[in-house]
């Protein structure tokens, strides 16, 4: 076979293994395409209207409140500093209750304006784009949903730009009035409030982004499935967020745009040559020096938090913030159960108490809650028999003490004779009221199914009016869900 034959031969084998893997590649770019569920468009549609109520709704109730305690200010200042008031609450003055009537009437507060940039958004935004740039190749039930989450996404956006224009406001606003006001009204209660609800409002905000940007799972298996396709990794590089600032890294204007730039390898090596021209000790004497600024910069957190946190702004001297208060209803409850077992006696055979309880956070230190308790008959060790021997309905509150040891107390009632059925507790003289009071020492214990332990040990006020007398201390297991 000659030369020529050979070549041609072997580009056809070459081209036909080319064509297969590129026709083999589309196919499963198709397929991964087809596969992305309609529950990933139906879930981000959920958090983005979620978030946007959160935000929306956080916004217009705190400047409710700052513009009642502004109204009292201006009532203040009207009498002691005609001039001031004027000035801060003239017809040209634009206040929290202006801005929150045009928040109500729906204008838009943020013109120009342009959101910070948020990892998790641009990437979302991405991906709808992607998936309707698809559109055609996709299954028809998936058009509509990708059609209306792109939809709820640009509201979304407006939604962000108007609460980062009116946080920034309300930190100009707040300044100015204790720039102006302070001087004649001093440390009102009212310019209190304000400094104190501003922080709480930029925290919520913070708590908010932090559960919006949390991926579920039909989001991690549709990302999944789309970070196979290499078009898909393209498309980002050149239509996202950063793509738009910076330019795409595909295009020969940003690589002439990057050239000169040092690159991570000359980095690396330009810290090598200086570590090495340093001396044999020099690597030590670095990783010390970058251990003590770390631990400078810790001391620094440490203040700041101390202070009213990183981005409070507050000028309240010894201010102590209630970090629970930024938090939402279902992220200050804490659900947890107990156990605790009795031994037989002539009355009642060997019981254990299991309970299950939810409590409310009030502060940082502080826990009240409710909770129900079963007591179930186990019979002996010669022989085991379970029965009903008794149910309970319990209050407690627990505050911290030092550490992780908190006081308890709490209020019980019991109902501790064999039953059938749920008529025999309807007899209200038939319960027993137990009254008690001790110690929660809480261990940070977690496994599979509990994200914490605790131990608590508790004297019983009322044990002597118990028919028959009942044993005063009591030793608990708790487990935090």
């Amino acid at each position: 076979m000659s030369l020529t034959r050979l070549f041609i031969t072997t580009l056809i084998i070459f081209s036909s293994h080319f064509c297969v893997a590129q026709t083999d590649s589309i196919f499963q770019a198709l397929e991964n395409l087809q596969k992305v569920p309609v529950k990933y468009l139906n879930k981000v549609e959920n958090k983005i209207d979620k978030y946007s109520n959160r935000i929306t709704g956080k916004t217009e109730k705190t400047l409710a409140k700052l513009s009642k305690w502004e109204n009292k200010i201006k009532n203040i200042l009207d009498q002691v500093s005609p001039e001031t008031s004027a000035k801060l609450f003239g017809s040209n003055a634009t206040t929290f209750g202006s801005l929150l009537k045009k928040l109500q009437e729906g204008k838009t507060i943020a013109e120009g304006y342009k959101t910070k940039y948020n990892e998790y958004r641009d990437k979302l935004t991405t991906s709808i784009k992607y998936l309707e740039d698809q559109k055609d190749k996709l299954d028809k039930k998936l058009i509509q949903p990708i059609n209306t989450t792109k939809k709820k996404l640009n509201e979304l956006e407006e939604d962000v730009s108007n609460t980062e224009a009116v946080e920034a406001f309300i930190k100009e606003r707040k300044q100015q009035l204790l720039n102006e006001a302070l001087k004649y009204i001093g440390r009102s209660k009212y310019l209190t409030k304000i400094d104190k609800e501003s922080y709480y409002y930029i925290e919520t905000l913070r708590n908010y982004k932090e559960l919006f940007t949390d991926k579920k799972k039909a989001e991690e298996l549709a990302l999944k499935l789309l970070n196979k396709i290499p078009a898909f990794t393209r498309f980002m590089q050149d239509n996202s967020m950063l793509a738009s600032l910076f330019g795409s890294p595909n295009t020969p204007a940003s690589m002439a745009s990057l050239q000169g730039l040092q690159t991570r390898a000359s980095v690396n090596t330009l810290i090598q040559n200086q570590i090495a021209s340093g001396g044999p000790n020099a690597l030590e004497i670095m990783k010390q020096n970058f251990q003590e600024a770390q631990a400078q910069v810790s001391q620094l957190k440490d203040k700041v938090m101390q202070m009213g946190g990183s981005s409070s702004d507050a000028n309240i001297p010894n201010f102590k913030p209630n970090n629970q208060k930024s938090k939402t209803f279902l992220q200050r409850l804490e659900f947890g159960s107990n156990f605790q077992f009795a031994k037989n006696n002539s009355l009642v055979p060997t019981t254990a108490d299991i309970a299950l309880s939810v409590g409310y956070k009030l502060n940082d230190k502080s826990v009240v809650g409710i909770g129900a308790s079963y007591k179930m008959g186990l019979g002996s060790i010669q022989r085991i028999s379970i029965s009903h021997q008794g149910i309970g309905i319990r209050s407690f509150i627990d505050w911290k003490l030092k550490w992780q040891i908190f006081v308890t107390g709490g209020y019980e009632l019991n109902y501790n004779a064999q039953f059938k059925n749920l008529t025999a507790l309807k007899q209200y003289n038939d319960w027993q009221q137990v009254g008690l009071v001790g110690l929660t020492k809480k261990i940070n214990v977690k496994t599979k199914f509990f994200n914490g332990t605790s131990v608590q040990l508790l004297y019983d006020m009322l044990y002597r009016q118990h028919n028959p007398v009942s044993q005063p201390i009591l030793f608990r297991m708790g487990y935090k869900f």
